[in-house]
């Protein structure tokens, strides 16, 4: 990589969702010790750095992401102590660990809401959004909650609502109160001082309302729905959010060179995804690209489009590329045909990983993790681990290390069961067959590394002469270049490669396929079904 290019710009992130990644103690629940006894699988396997899902303390009504002490670890997860040794150990292999850090809202029994609910006139009141009901006892406006179910709850104590973009329990802070962004500027030191390398910036679209907070057109007062788009202009994307992003990537840059902004910057055009860098490029260096990750269709063409617009309108900045995590089904069911699905997630891999950018991957997908059947979530029991249901639990099982009854991820009983049927899913099988996704990811990420088109080149749309594979080059300052050709069907498809700027394309040698193939001798070639050829461009 150049010397002056940041880590994170051609990095590989993986997501760890800590309740279910490995558990210590036997408890069931996942813990900040698993994570580092882990560290030399993610070693091997060749991320750049881990993001860790919140493990503050919390009521867990949404696991940590209610938070009730931004600069304390729960006692379920561990203590600071464990963190500093996650970071000591982490450090040693070149692994740089970001925090979630939950802008929006925290808990409703965290001190500040219970200091700002307490009465009208407390000096921490304004911390939040509190306002008047309309006549009737009706709520401040008819909107909904990105959950469902109105956004306001009425405070019996003190006559006044207050305003939750999510759960009642996750009251909105203010951001328009200086104090307000001090303290978070504060909890942001906090981590960074204790090791991180940055943050991955929770519901950043959310932090501000509309000041004149109309009522939503699109739905009846007091609707028990959820909104079919919870990205409203009186509540998400308002201008204010870029002062307040603004002023946080400073903290940031203060601290250090090396540290980032990772962000869910949940944005409906790739307008609003520009603007998420801000305006010059000094907000969220890493805004995920929802508009990529929520295309869940085998489409060769959509997913082009998707890709080449994206890469077009990003120019320099990095973009983000990923199609699973704790809030979206697992890419292994998600598109996977109950036949081919091992190869299939092999493709969606390269699709993610060959990009130009930032590729995220979410705990399991390298081994092929799938989302757990809704009959078996259903029946999955609820208790002190697990207070309230919640559909995307699907995608939170435990990581599958092994073939062990709780699937080498504890010693007692999950907090959330694994699938009854995991097969050759887990990491012992994976490690010991050499045509397994697991060493597939290694194989790609290693490539990422090692080859200068893959790690900085250029983005270059192809054309594939067919409808259902998906082509693109990648080509650096040398002139070296690279060429990702997708199968996204289920039949051989004859490939007529064009687009390369230049000279006709020649390739020198296969980087990577799947099935194995030796590179065609012209641009002209049959790829397997569901295949993948990656293949080196002569210069």
């Amino acid at each position: 990589m150049d010397a002056a290019s940041p880590w994170w710009r051609s990095a590989v992130i993986y997501q760890v969702y800590v309740r279910s990644y490995q558990d210590s103690n036997g408890d069931g629940v996942g813990d900040l010790t698993g994570v580092t006894q882990r560290l030399d699988y993610l070693s091997a396997l060749g991320v750049d750095a881990v993001w860790l899902t919140p493990f503050y303390p919390s009521p867990n009504a949404d696991f940590g992401y209610d938070v009730s002490d931004y600069c304390g670890v729960a006692p379920e997860y561990g203590t600071l102590a464990d963190w500093d040794e996650l970071v000591r150990e982490a450090k040693a292999r070149g692994i740089r660990l970001l925090v979630d850090l939950v802008l929006n809202h925290t808990s409703d029994q965290h001190p500040w809401f219970t200091e700002a609910r307490s009465l009208r006139q407390s000096p921490k009141r304004d911390w939040y959004v509190w306002k008047d009901g309309r006549p009737g006892g009706e709520p401040p406006t008819n909107w909904a909650s990105v959950f469902g179910g109105p956004a306001w709850t009425r405070d019996d104590a003190t006559g006044q609502w207050y305003y939750h973009a999510f759960l009642p329990q996750q009251p909105d802070l203010n951001w328009h109160h200086p104090a307000v962004r001090q303290a978070m500027h504060d909890v942001a030191r906090f981590w960074l001082q204790r090791g991180a390398s940055g943050f991955r910036l929770d519901a950043t679209a959310f932090l501000f309302e509309d000041p004149g907070y109309p009522q939503d057109p699109e739905i009846a007062t007091n609707a028990e729905v959820r909104p079919i788009n919870p990205l409203k202009p009186y509540n998400a994307g308002r201008p204010e959010n870029h002062t307040v992003l603004r002023e946080l990537r400073q903290v940031l840059d203060a601290h250090g060179p090396d540290t980032v902004l990772l962000g869910e910057s949940a944005t409906d055009t790739l307008d609003e995804l520009v603007a998420a860098y801000g305006e010059r490029d000094d907000e969220i260096q890493l805004p995920m690209n929802f508009l990529f990750a929520r295309h869940w269709q085998r489409d060769a063409i959509g997913l082009k489009r998707l890709v080449d617009e994206a890469q077009a309108a990003l120019r320099g900045k990095t973009p983000v590329s990923f199609f699973s995590n704790h809030d979206h089904w697992r890419q292994w069911s998600a598109f996977g045909d109950g036949v081919h699905n091992d190869q299939i997630a092999k493709l969606t891999a390269a699709l993610v990983l060959a990009q130009r950018g930032t590729a995220l991957v979410y705990y399991g997908e390298e081994i092929g993790m799938g989302d757990l059947p809704v009959a078996e979530l259903a029946a999955a029991p609820l208790g002190p681990h697990r207070p309230r249901a919640d559909h995307r639990d699907r995608a939170r099982t435990p990581m599958q290390w092994s073939s062990a009854p709780q699937a080498g991820f504890s010693t007692g009983t999950p907090w959330l069961p694994r699938p009854r049927h995991i097969g050759h899913h887990h990491v012992e099988a994976q490690r010991a067959d050499p045509d397994s996704l697991y060493h597939w990811y290694r194989a790609l990420l290693a490539l990422r590394k090692r080859e200068p088109a893959l790690r900085e080149g250029e983005h270059v749309p192809l054309h594939s002469g067919h409808a259902d594979v998906l082509a693109f080059g990648r080509r650096s300052e040398d002139g070296a270049g690279a060429v990702v050709v997708l199968n996204f069907s289920s039949e051989p498809q004859r490939v007529a490669l064009g687009g390369w700027p230049g000279a006709p394309l020649v390739f020198s040698q296969t980087l990577l396929a799947s099935p194995a193939a030796v590179e065609p001798e012209a641009p002209t070639f049959e790829i397997a079904p569901f295949g993948i050829w990656m293949g080196q461009v002569a210069h």
